[in-house]
């Protein structure tokens, strides 16, 4: 089977038609969230609908992985395989990883999904242009708190509290940006490591307020993902009919 044939299988799993929590999404497991200076922090691509592992991602969807220091200076990431990565912190601070896929056109048709917009196409049923992309931090030292600002991605988690600092019965929380403005009434959904084997099954669903702020309430200590998934119309529409956004933040709470 062909690289191109893998593909064509992999997106007929996506859904058109139903819910925008079908998407696939992209997330990034870090081991040593809170190393010491000169440590190595391994870090894993997670891909798919069940949070924390689920699906392998193909090669070569993933367009970039890279850190931010905390001077606000990009660091590289090494890549170790196809999901595994790591990057060692040379001084104290708290380090924001980013990660996401190549953007791309995605068209069902009565005959099938095909991996371009609706140009050149007949009978087509819908079609959306994806944006996915992850976000983490790794804290070196005590004294390592959130950056303050986002970091200009399309669709942003920005945590008002250091998720680091969060525990459990406590409540994070975040802001939802758009095109760095505050996303109002969006919906918010958060789960934690071993909460569901299911796919798109959530620990906790709510939504963002008048100020594009939600807030998590953190049931269980471990290893947590909030998620969002966001549409717009296409400026387009003989070309495609929507933005889909998607982004994830992972973190551990205590």
């Amino acid at each position: 089977m062909t690289k191109k044939t893998l593909l064509f299988v992999w997106f007929l799993a996506l859904s058109l038609t139903g819910s925008v929590a079908h998407a696939h999404s992209l997330w990034l497991n870090i081991d040593n969230a809170q190393p010491g200076v000169g440590q190595v922090v391994p870090i894993e691509i997670g891909w798919g609908h069940k949070f924390p592992k689920d699906e392998i991602i193909k090669e070569g969807f993933l367009k970039e992985l890279y850190g931010v220091d905390p001077n606000g200076e990009r660091v590289a990431v090494e890549q170790i395989s196809l999901t595994e990565y790591e990057f060692v912190p040379k001084a104290p601070g708290t380090y924001t990883l980013l990660a996401n896929t190549h953007p791309g056109f995605l068209s069902k048709t009565t005959e099938g999904y095909k991996l371009q917009s609706k140009k050149g196409l007949e009978n087509v049923v819908s079609c959306f242009r994806y944006d996915i992309r992850a976000k983490a931090f790794v804290y070196v030292g005590k004294e390592a708190k959130d950056p303050e600002k986002a970091f200009g991605d399309i669709l942003e988690i920005v945590p008002l509290k250091s998720p680091k600092d969060v525990k459990k019965g406590e409540t994070l929380p975040v802001k939802i940006l758009f095109e760095e403005k505050p996303l109002a009434a969006v919906e918010v959904k958060a789960t934690y490591a071993g909460f569901s084997d299911e796919p798109h099954t959530f620990a906790v669903n709510t939504a963002t307020n008048g100020q594009g702020v939600a807030h998590i309430k953190i049931l269980e200590k471990g290893d947590w993902m909030v998620n969002i998934v966001h549409e717009v119309p296409y400026p387009h529409p003989e070309e495609c009919d929507k933005y889909r956004n998607n982004c994830s933040l992972t973190f551990r709470a205590d």
